[in-house]
């Protein structure tokens, strides 16, 4: 009775939440004759953590070429945008969607997305994985790779910080891990993350380390973060290295992730940073209802004698389960959710 209870109770929790959260919705405009990159990046970013743990809804929809017209810009044949994605962001929202994508019919590697908004975009001649790359600027993360002088002439003229990127001008040494802490914590986006006994300096030099770029970090397509990677620090980066001054980059990781190479996975510090990042936004975790775990105990025993002066070694009674009324209430509990989940999908957002 008293899991039942508590059932019950975790149940009307939930309601509460479903309120003020929502299972975020992408919608993939593409003009694929047959959707197979789509179809792919859907559910790469089903399965990719931290997106696993929440409600994510994903809609491919087949437009016509002349509705998706995009180019490559500035000079750089990989960076491919949309000159229509402010249109198709609208047109993903009236399909109840938070954000937009398009998968462009082009042979040629390419693709692109505006740091903390736009569109995220990749061409059908571009790993799917480009696009969790894209979106991911699109949550406000910038480019770990280093940039080239031309690149760099644009991006690093007046950089600020990032929730995965910052720029410090080191001293030329500290006194202690406590002073450079102090003097630099605000500066540090990360910085609630790093513990106490990460330190953020070596031998007196502002950092906990150089980024290992030839370290790819492990893909991640459990529902688990992965609590045992590598500890956030501070970790110098590369990506203004060719600016004119050069500015010194610094990262929570130390090792390659996905905003460097594709191929890559997120990295135990920036799964951090993105879980917040969609908590923010209202994303609906999963709900997980726990089996009720089985009693492993040795039942309890009392002694006690017979007629004849015997001891006789008996069990406490042990209640009863009712496997048949605990089954009826997991049905109705999925079949209630299912309902809220069809109610939110038609409610305006």
């Amino acid at each position: 009775m008293k899991k039942t209870m508590r059932s019950m109770t975790f149940l009307a929790m939930s309601l509460c939440v479903l309120n003020t959260a929502h299972a975020y919705k992408l919608v993939i405009y593409t003009d694929e004759a047959v959707t197979n990159k789509s179809d792919e990046v859907a559910k790469l970013m089903k399965s990719t953590y931290p997106f696993s743990k929440y409600d994510m809804e994903v809609e491919v929809v087949r437009v016509p070429p002349t509705d998706i017209e995009c180019e490559s810009t500035n000079g750089i044949d990989r960076l491919v945008t949309c000159k229509n994605a402010e249109d198709i962001q609208a047109k993903a929202m009236k399909r109840g969607g938070d954000q937009a994508m398009i998968v462009k019919n082009i042979s040629k590697y390419g693709g692109s997305s505006g740091v903390g908004g736009g569109v995220p975009v990749i061409t059908t001649g571009t790993p799917a994985r480009a696009m969790v790359h894209e979106f991911l600027h699109t949550l406000g993360l910038c480019d770990e790779y280093e940039y080239a002088a031309e690149e760099a002439a644009g991006y690093c003229n007046n950089p600020s910080s990032k929730p995965n990127v910052t720029f410090i001008t080191p001293q030329s040494a500290y006194a202690s891990d406590a002073v450079a802490r102090n003097r630099h914590s605000g500066e540090i986006p990360w910085y609630r993350d790093i513990l106490d006994t990460t330190p953020i300096t070596s031998s007196f030099m502002l950092g906990t380390g150089v980024v290992d770029f030839k370290k790819p970090a492990a893909v991640n397509d459990s529902k688990e973060g992965q609590v045992l990677g590598e500890p956030t620090g501070l970790f110098q980066g590369q990506v203004c290295n060719k600016a004119t001054p050069k500015r010194i980059s610094w990262h929570p990781g130390g090792g390659s992730t996905i905003m460097d190479k594709t191929a890559s996975g997120l990295g135990a510090p920036l799964e951090k940073i993105v879980d917040r990042i969609m908590a923010s936004k209202g994303a609906h975790k999963k709900l997980v209802v726990e089996e009720p775990k089985e009693n492993t105990e040795k039942p309890a025993v009392s002694n006690d004698k017979n007629n004849a002066g015997e001891v006789v070694v008996k069990s406490d009674p042990q209640p009863e389960v009712n496997d048949t009324s605990r089954n009826m209430f997991k049905s109705f509990f999925t079949w209630l959710k299912d309902i809220f989940q069809q109610i939110m999908n038609v409610m305006p957002k």
